[in-house]
């Protein structure tokens, strides 16, 4: 059993080392952002997106930016590792989970260059997909299945953030720690 812990602690430890190198994981400031909200509506659902506005940062401003979100997503996750139970497990990745969902707001926030506005488009979707994806996850924890962190590794939402979070790097976008 220990020997099964510690290979979910270092599985669980390499995704979310994984999602924090994305969003970056150095210290920086952050200036100012303007968003605005728009809401569609169809007969069966309500969607609510949310877009920057505003001038795009420059791309030291971008990549500072990033930083401290990943910065901040890195402290969260940190938790989760030390998780010994699938009860503590289960409270520490809700926790990872309503961070990331906060990391996306953020990240919508910001105005990308115009070089990585599809690529960062697309690592919000894939951090909003991601944390969507640990609902189950921390279900079964809560149900008492530790062995349930190991499927987090393996979640489409973290390879999407990692198909992004490189895509913005080759133009030059060093967003990771």
């Amino acid at each position: 059993m220990a020997g099964a812990k510690l290979f979910l602690a270092a599985a669980v430890g390499a995704a979310v080392l994984l999602l924090a190198a994305g969003c970056g994981g150095g210290g920086g400031t952050t200036g100012a952002q303007t968003t605005t909200s728009t809401t569609t509506t169809t007969a069966a659902t309500a969607t609510t997106t949310t877009t920057a506005s505003g001038p795009a940062p420059s791309k030291a401003e971008y990549v500072s930016q990033m930083k401290v979100i990943g910065q901040s997503l890195s402290t969260s996750l940190n938790t989760l590792g030390a998780a010994k139970t699938a009860a503590t497990a289960a409270t520490a990745l809700a926790k990872v989970q309503t961070d990331l969902r906060s990391a996306a707001d953020k990240l919508a926030a910001i105005t990308p260059p115009d070089a990585i506005k599809t690529q960062h488009g697309q690592l919000v979707k894939a951090v909003r997909d991601f944390a969507d994806e640990l609902d189950p996850v921390i279900k079964s924890l809560r149900a008492g299945t530790m062995t349930a962190l190991a499927s987090v590794p393996t979640l489409k939402g973290l390879t999407e953030i990692q198909t992004a979070s490189t895509a913005i790097s080759n133009k030059g976008y060093k967003i990771g720690g």
